[in-house]
C-alpha cells in the first residue's frame, strides 16, 4: 500500500484559503488502511473543516481513488455537488489526488484539487491498523531471489548489494542502531534456507535508469517505459 500521514490542519486550511465550499474525497484503499482517508476519517475531517467555518458540500470515498474507473464510479453521480464546490480536498496518496484532478477534467470541471495528506512511500502492513514498513524501493530490477526475500536496497541504510559494510554492532545498523542490519538478516535467512552459496555471487551495480520517473507501465504489452 501507499503510506500516508495527515498534514497539519493549519497547512490544509492554508491550501483552502479563499475557498468556502469544499468537497472532501477519501480513499477506501490504502488511506483507509492507514487510518487517514477511509469513510470514517472523511467524516471526521469534514466535521473539522466545518468547525473552521467551511461548508462541506460533498463527502465521497471511492473504493480505490487511484483507479480512475473507481473514482468515476463514485464521483460521476455527484457532479452537481462537485459543480457547487469551490475546491476539492483529497484524503489519499499523491496518485489519488492526481486521478481526482483527472476525473474533474474529464467531467469538464475546472476546480482546484488539494491534498490533506503526505505520501510517505510504498508500505507493507506488519500489524494491521498499527504498523507498516517500507520494504521495497520499486527499483524495477528486483534482486529478492538472491537475498532470501529481504531487500538490501531498501533495508540497508547504504543500499549495499554485496554484503554488509562492517559497521554493524550486535546485529544492528551503524546508521540507525534501532534497526537490524539488513545483511545480517539476509545471511541468517539464507543460512536457514541452505542457500549461503548465493553470497559468493557478485551482484552487479543496479541499473538506476530503471528507476527514472515518471515510469509508464503498458499493462497489455507488459512493458515499462
Amino acid at each position: 500500500m501507499i503510506g500516508t500521514t495527515q498534514k497539519p490542519i493549519e497547512e490544509v486550511l492554508g491550501a483552502l484559503e479563499g475557498y468556502q465550499k469544499i468537497a472532501v474525497v477519501g480513499c477506501d484503499g490504502c488511506a483507509k488502511a492507514c487510518l487517514t482517508g477511509g469513510s470514517e476519517q472523511v467524516q471526521q475531517f469534514a466535521n473539522q473543516l466545518r468547525d473552521h467555518g467551511k461548508q462541506v458540500v460533498l463527502e465521497a470515498t471511492p473504493e480505490r481513488t487511484c483507479y480512475v474507473d473507481k473514482s468515476h464510479t463514485r464521483l460521476d453521480p455527484c457532479v452537481d455537488q462537485l459543480k457547487e464546490a469551490e475546491a476539492i480536498i483529497v484524503m489519499g496518496c499523491g496518485g489519488a489526488v492526481q486521478i481526482t484532478r483527472q476525473v474533474t477534467e474529464e467531467l469538464d470541471l475546472t476546480i482546484p484539487v488539494k491534498t490533506a495528506l503526505d505520501s510517505v512511500g510504498h508500505m507493507d502492513t506488519l500489524v494491521p491498523g498499527e504498523l507498516a514498513m517500507e520494504q521495497c524501493q520499486e527499483c524495477g530490477e528486483c534482486i529478492l531471489n538472491e537475498t532470501g526475500g529481504i531487500c538490501p536496497v531498501t533495508k540497508c541504510a547504504k543500499g549495499l548489494l554485496n554484503g554488509p559494510c562492517g559497521g554493524a554492532e550486535n546485529g544492528k545498523c551503524e546508521v540507525n542502531p534501532d534497526r537490524d542490519c539488513a545483511w545480517i538478516l539476509i545471511y541468517n535467512r539464507l543460512a536457514a534456507l541452505g542457500e549461503l552459496g548465493k553470497l559468493r555471487r557478485f551482484m552487479a551495480p543496479k541499473d538506476y535508469s530503471k528507476m527514472a520517473k515518471p515510469r509508464v507501465l503498458n499493462i497489455k504489452e507488459k512493458k515499462v517505459a
